[in-house]
This record gives C-alpha cells, sequence and structure tokens, in this order.
C-alpha cells in the first residue's frame, strides 16, 4: 500500500507526466482512463483548470521562462568542458603564431587559395566553446526552429478536441521548453567535443567569426603524445589544415550556404513521435533537470527520417567530404618538408574513421555520420585531379557549385573530368539544336507559301507534309519557335534531373579501388 502512496504521489510531483498524459490519453492524477474515460469535463475529461495552472507553472519555473536559449546552451557547454583545462603558456602561444606563419609559407606553394593575413590565436577548451558557440547555433538553427514548430503542431493536431482551448495557452511554454531542451543537447555535445577538438574547424564548418584561425593546445599536446610525434610538428601540420579550411571558404563562400541548406531541407521534414514524449514524460525525475538531455534525444530530436531528410543528409555528408578530402591533399603536398607528415596524416584519418568528436557531435545534433570511405574517396578524387592537370584543375572544382564532386564522382573519381565534358558537350549541343530549330521554323514559314516544285515532289512521293518535312509546324497549328525552344530546354532539364537521381544513387566503382592498403584495413 505504502508503494502505491509513493507511486501515486511520484505522479503528483511529475509536471511532464501528467500534462502529456492528459494531451496524449494517458490522462491526469486520479484519471489513467484518458480521453473520454474521465468522470467529469467534456466528453467525460477530467480537466481541472486550477490543476493546469499549477502544472504550466512547474515546467515554466522548471525551463526558465525567458531565459536566452543561447546563453543556456553556453553555460551547459562551460560546465561540460573537462578538467583540467590548463591556461595557455607564452611558450605555446609564441609557437602557435610560429606555426601558422611557416604554414602559410608552405600553404602558399601549394595552392593559389589566398591563406595570409588572417587573425589567429591559441585557445583553451573553454575559449574554444565561448568562441565557436554562435556558429553551432548558426548552423543547427533551422533544426531548432524547426523541431519547436513540429511540437507545437503535433500538439495541436493531436490533442483531443476539448483540449485545444486550454492548449492554445501554452504554446509559448512548449516553444520555451523545446529551446531549453535543444540548448542542453547542443551544449553538452559542444561541451563534451572540447575534450579532444584539435582546431576551429575540425568539424568541416567556419564556425568562428572574421575567419579566424585557432589551435587548442592543450589537445594538440595530448594527441602529439598519443601518436607519438614532436608536437612542433604537430602543431605545424594542424595549423595548415586551418588555414586551408579557411581559404576555402574565403574562395567558396557557398559553400557553408549549402551547409545551411541541407540542414534546412533535413529539418524540414522533422516530425514529434508523441508516443516517444509519452514514455519520456513518465522517466523524467523533475528534480534532477539536467538529466533531460539524453530522454530528449531519444524521445525528441531524434524522429524517423523521411526521404527528403535522407537526401538531405547525403547531400550533406557528400560536402563534407569534399571539404575535408580537398584539405587533405592539399596540407600533404604543402607539408613535405615535415618528417612526420605521414604518420600525422594517417593518425587524422584514424580519428575519423573510428568516429572521431566532430562525427559524433554531428551525429547527435542532425543524425549524421561522415564516412570515412567518403572522405578517402574525396581525396583520391582531388590527388588524381591534381594528377592530371595539376594544382590548378584540383582547385579549379571549387569555382561554381556545379562542379561540385556528385556521389557518383565519389564512386569513380577517375571519370569525374569525362562525366563534367559529357555535361558541357550537352550544353552546346542544346545551343546548336536550339540554332537549328529556329533555322528551320524560318525556313518552314517560307516553303509553307512557296513550296518549290523539289519539295512537292517528296511530299508527293512520300505521302508526307512539306512542312513536316520540314521540321516545323505551320503558323496556323499556333506552334510559335519560342514555344519549341521551351520545349527542348524543358527536355534538357528533364534529363539534368534524371543524371542527377542517378548520380545520388551509391555503387562500388573504381573509386573504392583507389585506397591503400591502410584504408582497406580500416575499413
Amino acid at each position: 500500500m505504502s508503494d502505491d502512496k509513493s507511486n501515486d504521489n511520484s505522479n503528483e510531483q511529475n509536471p511532464f507526466e501528467q500534462i502529456f498524459g492528459m494531451l496524449f490519453g494517458q490522462g491526469g492524477p486520479g484519471n489513467p482512463g484518458g480521453p473520454g474515460q474521465g468522470a467529469s469535463g467534456p466528453q467525460g475529461f477530467n480537466i481541472d483548470p486550477a490543476m493546469m495552472a499549477t502544472i504550466m507553472s512547474q515546467m515554466q519555473g522548471l525551463f526558465g521562462q525567458g531565459a536566452d536559449p543561447s546563453a543556456q546552451a553556453t553555460q551547459i557547454a562551460l560546465r561540460s568542458v573537462p578538467s583540467p583545462d590548463p591556461a595557455v603558456s607564452d611558450d605555446a602561444a609564441h609557437a602557435a603564431t610560429d606555426a601558422f606563419r611557416l604554414s602559410e609559407l608552405w600553404l602558399a606553394e601549394a595552392t593559389d587559395l589566398s591563406v595570409a593575413n588572417r587573425a589567429t590565436a591559441t585557445l583553451t577548451r573553454a575559449d574554444w566553446v565561448k568562441r565557436t558557440m554562435p556558429g553551432w547555433q548558426k548552423f543547427v538553427l533551422p533544426i531548432k526552429e524547426n523541431m519547436s514548430t513540429a511540437l507545437t503542431d503535433t500538439l495541436q493536431t493531436q490533442v483531443p478536441e476539448e483540449m485545444k482551448s486550454i492548449l492554445a495557452g501554452a504554446s509559448s511554454m512548449f516553444s520555451t521548453m523545446s529551446d531549453s531542451m535543444f540548448a542542453m543537447q547542443i551544449g553538452q555535445a559542444v561541451g563534451a567535443l572540447s575534450e579532444s577538438v584539435l582546431t576551429g574547424t575540425e568539424v568541416g564548418l567556419p564556425l568562428l567569426p572574421h575567419d579566424q584561425a585557432v589551435l587548442v593546445e592543450a589537445n594538440i599536446a595530448a594527441f602529439a603524445e598519443e601518436i607519438d610525434v614532436d608536437v612542433s610538428q604537430v602543431r605545424i601540420y594542424l595549423a595548415a589544415q586551418e588555414l586551408a579550411h579557411l581559404a576555402l571558404f574565403e574562395r567558396a563562400p557557398w559553400l557553408a550556404a549549402q551547409v545551411e541548406t541541407a540542414l534546412t531541407r533535413y529539418a524540414q521534414g522533422l516530425k514529434v513521435d508523441t508516443s516517444q514524449i509519452e514514455e519520456m514524460a513518465s522517466s523524467i525525475d523533475p528534480s534532477n533537470i539536467s538529466d533531460l538531455s539524453d530522454n530528449i534525444r531519444q524521445g525528441l530530436f531524434n524522429p524517423p527520417t523521411t526521404d527528403e531528410q535522407k537526401r538531405a543528409l547525403t547531400t550533406l555528408e557528400n560536402l563534407l567530404a569534399v571539404i575535408a578530402g580537398w584539405v587533405d591533399v592539399v596540407v600533404f603536398a604543402a607539408s613535405d618538408k615535415l618528417p612526420a607528415r605521414e604518420q600525422i596524416r594517417e593518425a587524422l584519418r584514424r580519428r575519423r574513421a573510428t568516429a572521431g568528436p566532430a562525427e559524433k557531435t554531428f551525429s547527435t545534433l542532425v543524425g549524421l555520420e561522415l564516412s570515412p570511405r567518403r572522405l578517402r574517396d574525396a581525396a583520391a578524387l582531388f590527388a588524381y585531379l591534381e594528377s592530371q592537370g595539376g594544382a590548378e584543375a584540383r582547385d579549379n572544382v571549387f569555382t561554381h557549385p556545379d562542379l561540385l564532386p556528385t556521389t557518383e564522382d565519389l564512386d569513380d573519381p577517375l571519370g569525374y573530368s569525362e562525366r563534367r565534358q559529357a555535361e558541357w558537350a550537352g550544353d552546346s549541343t542544346l545551343d546548336e539544336a536550339l540554332s537549328r530549330i529556329l533555322a528551320e521554323g524560318t525556313d518552314g514559314a517560307s516553303d509553307a507559301t512557296a513550296p518549290s516544285a523539289g519539295d512537292a515532289d517528296t511530299g508527293a512521293s512520300t505521302g508526307a507534309d512539306p512542312q513536316a518535312a520540314a521540321g516545323t509546324d505551320s503558323p496556323a497549328d499556333g506552334a510559335s519557335t519560342s514555344e519549341a525552344k521551351n520545349d527542348t530546354s524543358a527536355t534538357h532539364r528533364e534529363s539534368a534531373s534524371e543524371a542527377d537521381e542517378g548520380s545520388d544513387t551509391d555503387s562500388e566503382g573504381p573509386g573504392s579501388e583507389a585506397t591503400d592498403d591502410t584504408d582497406r584495413d580500416e575499413k
């Protein structure tokens, strides 16, 4: 009996279970039957306005009504930074500055992209959290906004009609709850990432404002010790990677925009699984609100992905792999004076192959895991382009979004150039076809008014209409040459669309054979 009373008291003290139970069918305290089974209220609902007000007040207090989610995320991340977090010594700061300057000189010999005159810094883990948090907030904003909208829309469409008037007054509370939960998730993820992240662009995104190049000294020292390489060589190699990333984002500013677009497309398909929310609500301990993150990850922020979301994530995965692959090839070429460059490169690749911190963070936030095979295939593609046309051919990939490698290109790096040439030839053929159609249309109009004897004979002997033989409709049919041009353009667009859809299908190609023995071991 005492256990039953204890359970009843626990339920009464859990506002999550109470409110989600009433909204989605479990009923409130004393009414476990759910909609239509209560003792009072519309259609049998046991709705007590005073109790609802109390529950709302409790939840608003738990989630800090009016609090800034960005500030919440930063505070949670800073609390998650591992200790100790040593300050950067003067010697380490000077060594990092020298590493950046030397990397600038080496990269200038390997690429024409601008790498000089950037602001540089050596950070503690906490400093890295504070400086990168605005960037994280920017890139995950579409997901946060759409998750909040999805939660509110789900509540509006799935709760019983008699509850909607009560729910209308709680919409701001649910929005605040969603924002706070998401802030918890981001904060914990970024805080955990700070333990091992090496640079400001390790995740492949420009997270820092003003294109600042940064190194996280404590983690670099630990990484150098782990792979048994002199820390000065590791520092130079990582400084080169950081500068190469920033140079690429400056050369192609639309790269960051494409990442945001892919994230937005993914977020637009987010849906809330109310059955998971109910299960989550019953397991939350209101006295320990900091434990909400794992529950929310399982119940609210990990919905099943739609086909559109999967396509968006594939696009994002390929884009990040292409960025990382280009940096990998350029930095390796630039650092040929480093005795340990091969060892450092392989160690960094293995970090990705074993789901390093950057990949885990992305997986936590958006369900994305950067495939090591895609990264290595991207590196194989850029190495091939460099071998065929030098650094210019390698770097020209980023002169226009249409030149970015597709899934088909990563599967078959050797066919990249042939596919682009075929596309360009197709464009040229289209121009020629349009010109021919326009010319034939003009000739056909003349023939329609005054056909020659030869034309008449041809038409008579074949039984074909002279205008049809000329390849054009008569003016009486109402078909203009511009319409013919539009029809041809539409056909070309349909063909291009079909080609793009085909290129999104993964297949094993020569690109998979381009990896070395070490790559195969990892796989």
